[in-house]
């Protein structure tokens, strides 16, 4: 008969995750596997010593979430994993993905039973990925405000031109602007559709969300729209809060609406006018308005502005088209994330979009102080 305990030793020595059991009661490590020693850089014999330089080591921010998971630990509830940096001098902070298990014991007392799985290398990806897709997704749109509105210039210039030419004119010359108008109406129709299916596209991806700092994740995109509208005339600005503010985002998905709200609200300002957005942290969620001084919507289409095509639908100043679904996308992505969106606006004086969404977990201000003691915080 097979020896499981001692198979399954063996497997967990083997491990490169660091794997390891914390007597509670105690508040003592009392097993930890060998690969302690290659990814956290201690001894197996003196881990209970190096713990509190361990500890220290948390970042800052992670702090009252890891406090928050200590105390639902000690209620003895059973939770998913959770991920916490560790920070290192010189370096990028070490990223961990925490498995735990709760197991309540004879009659030594509770202990906590944990794998650390280093995933900095898939955080690092991943942060690239979100910061390129932003950006490809902020180009995007701002090339096809660009280009939209100088093809709608040239359609507008060129039915000027025919209803203004004299009917002595050479019929090929009335022909050649029908084509130019035609071809510019056709090239604005493609940047839109364009722009429409890669929404949609990444709309219809599963959420996979990150406990992230919203003003961190937001900086990028809204860097990358200011130049961009600088560079067309437009005024474009932003506001991001002081201090962290921790939320739980599908990152691409999230910028994605801030981008398309900010687009839509282009759309409708003239060029001397302006568009701003705020990143706010509040006691329970976090806040996005894109407030605008365009023409603002109408008091009969306010109710309709998030209904899939719906009736509120309008071309823009610069004959923008939209098929009526960015905004009800918008909200739809928003609710996935257990938030709102809403809308005020008042005809000729803009409007302003909210997204409110909950801030992720970490109510408690500190570590626990059994932990704080072994830490020397």
């Amino acid at each position: 008969m097979l020896d499981f305990p001692s198979l399954f030793m063996a497997q967990v020595q083997a491990s490169t995750q660091v794997q390891f059991v914390y007597d509670i009661a105690a508040g003592q490590v009392v097993f930890v596997n060998a690969a302690y020693g290659p990814v956290l850089l201690g001894t197996n014999a003196g881990v209970n010593a190096e713990l509190p330089a361990l500890l220290a080591r948390i970042h800052p921010d992670d702090q009252a979430y890891l406090a928050e998971h200590w105390a639902r630990w000690m209620r003895g509830e059973q939770l998913s994993e959770i991920e916490v940096r560790l920070q290192r001098v010189g370096e990028s902070a070490q990223w961990f993905a925490a498995i735990p298990y709760y197991h309540v014991g004879e009659a030594g007392g509770p202990l906590l039973v944990c794998t650390l799985h280093d995933i900095s290398a898939a955080k690092h990806h991943q942060a690239n990925s979100d910061l390129f897709n932003s950006r490809k997704n902020v180009t995007l749109e701002v090339l096809s405000h660009d280009a939209s509105g100088a093809f709608i210039m040239v359609e507008q210039l060129a039915q000027y031109l025919r209803e203004e030419l004299p009917e002595a004119v050479q019929p090929q010359v009335a022909q050649m602007l029908t084509m130019l108008e035609n071809t510019s109406r056709e090239s604005v129709k493609m940047i839109r559709d364009l722009i429409n299916l890669e929404f949609t596209a990444a709309v219809a991806t599963n959420l996979k969300v990150d406990r992230v700092d919203l003003g961190d994740i937001m900086r990028g995109p809204l860097a990358q729209l200011q130049l961009g509208y600088k560079l067309l005339g437009h005024h474009f600005t932003y506001s991001l809060p002081a201090e962290a503010v921790y939320v739980n985002l599908d990152v691409s998905k999230f910028t994605q609406v801030v981008i398309n709200l900010v687009s839509n609200a282009m759309k409708f300002t003239r060029d001397e006018g302006y568009v701003q957005v705020t990143v706010t942290g509040l006691p329970d969620r976090a806040r996005v308005q894109v407030a605008d001084d365009g023409i603002g919507i109408p008091a009969a289409m306010l109710p309709h502005v998030f209904e899939r095509f719906t009736r509120a639908r309008r071309l823009g100043l610069r004959g923008e088209e939209t098929i009526g679904l960015g905004l009800s996308l918008c909200k739809t992505i928003v609710e996935w994330h257990e938030g709102t969106l809403s809308v005020s606006s008042v005809e000729g004086k803009g409007s302003v979009f909210t997204v409110e969404i909950p801030l992720a977990e970490g109510a408690l201000s500190r570590l626990p102080d059994e932990l704080v003691e072994a830490a020397g915080f």
